[in-house]
């Protein structure tokens, strides 16, 4: 397992809203969502770098 069960739903959430954050930017054509899409695919690798498992560390 690469990340603690806990961050799983956090970790797909934000995922999940960086990716339909790009539809729209692709939909609509609008700087502005592209920018929130980069933003929150920050804020998910943050969030997988807070619930990682580093190796040899049983979870």
């Amino acid at each position: 397992m690469m990340f603690a069960r806990e961050g799983y739903a956090l970790l797909l959430a934000a995922a999940g809203l960086a990716a339909l954050t790009f539809v729209a930017a692709l939909r609509f054509r609008s700087w502005p969502w592209w920018l929130a899409g980069y933003v929150l695919t920050l804020v998910a690798l943050s969030i997988a770098w807070v619930y990682r498992t580093p190796a040899g560390v049983p979870s």
